[in-house]
């Protein structure tokens, strides 16, 4: 590991930064072109209980850009700092913003998954001045991808209401008071055993029709059980309480946009797709066929070539 605020002297290292808001970042840009030729930088921000190995599957891809990783408040080894309900969207994107001018980045594409998208909405609606991100840098946006987007409050846009609103108030309700992060650190200390794993996966495989492996099922596993009851609480009430007038910003996006999901995502539905055909301008959707939430690690292959046409589109 590498002092904070310096910068990193080859593409793969691991490094630092320190915020504004006393929150340590790690983080893996993975320098692909030199800064001579300007290069576009590929920004990939994650969704709620989730890291940065989420975008294994595109890392030392896209050969024309360089690539950024690293992991929200609450994530893997980085701390919440004073992040509320009503702040943490916003916190999440001003740590964004302040990497990449730390980074002298300059052309950017927002790569974000779930809830990483109303982090980059306001990220470009809020941390910029003529179009450039923190006034006194030359980073910019230019362009968007949204991978299985939350348009919203995802309580509004939920399937089967009935049943999975009063299911995520009681799963909440027993992350407050502890009985659920005992089960789930019980479980995360057997659940690697076989026998524990495979009907689990079995039933997510036939509810959902998923290609994902056993072995990326168990780290889509891994990653929700390392993340604190805390950071849990703070970012889905974060998205309930101000997902929406975050989500509204979306019509307020100047730039092209490429919107990929899964046609078998058990999160985004059809009537959040609708929302976004509504509020964006320019934009390419595709569904991505037998991928759930995740089409990124599922269907790498498909993924990545509807994201490079994208992006080779914009710098034609």
């Amino acid at each position: 590991m590498h002092a904070v605020r310096t910068l990193p002297k080859v593409w793969h290292e691991k490094m630092q930064f320190l915020t504004s808001g006393n929150v340590l970042l790690e983080y893996i840009y993975m320098r692909q072109v030199p800064e001579d030729y300007g290069p576009r930088t590929m920004m990939f921000l994650n969704g709620i209980a989730l890291r940065h190995s989420q975008w294994k599957e595109q890392m030392h891809q896209f050969p024309d850009c360089n690539l950024l990783f690293f992991n929200n408040r609450g994530h893997g080894r980085v701390e919440m700092g004073d992040s509320t309900p009503n702040s943490y969207l916003s916190d999440c994107g001003t740590d964004a913003a302040e990497l990449a001018a730390h980074l002298d980045l300059r052309r950017i594409t927002l790569v974000m998954h779930s809830m990483g998208c109303l982090i980059g909405t306001w990220m470009y609606r809020n941390a910029m001045a003529g179009g450039f991100l923190l006034g006194n840098s030359y980073a910019f946006i230019d362009s968007m991808v949204m991978v299985s987007p939350v348009v919203g409050n995802p309580l509004a846009t939920m399937p089967g209401k009935d049943f999975s609103v009063p299911l995520l108030e009681a799963l909440e309700k027993a992350l407050r008071n502890g009985t659920a992060e005992k089960a789930l650190r019980w479980y995360a200390r057997h659940f690697k055993e076989v026998p524990l794993m495979a009907p689990l996966y079995a039933a997510f495989k036939a509810a959902t029709g998923s290609g994902a492996s056993f072995s990326e099922f168990r780290k889509y596993l891994e990653c929700v059980l390392d993340v604190k009851s805390e950071t849990l609480i703070t970012a889905f009430e974060a998205m309930v309480q101000t997902g929406d007038l975050v989500g509204e910003g979306m019509a307020g996006l100047r730039i092209p946009a490429l919107v990929l999901t899964g046609g078998k995502d058990f999160l985004v539905q059809q009537v959040s797709l609708e929302i976004l055909k509504i509020r964006l301008r320019d934009y390419d959707m595709h569904i991505i066929g037998k991928a759930t939430h995740f089409p990124q690690a599922e269907k790498p292959e498909e993924f990545n070539s509807y994201v490079s046409d994208f992006v080779g589109k914009i710098d034609e």
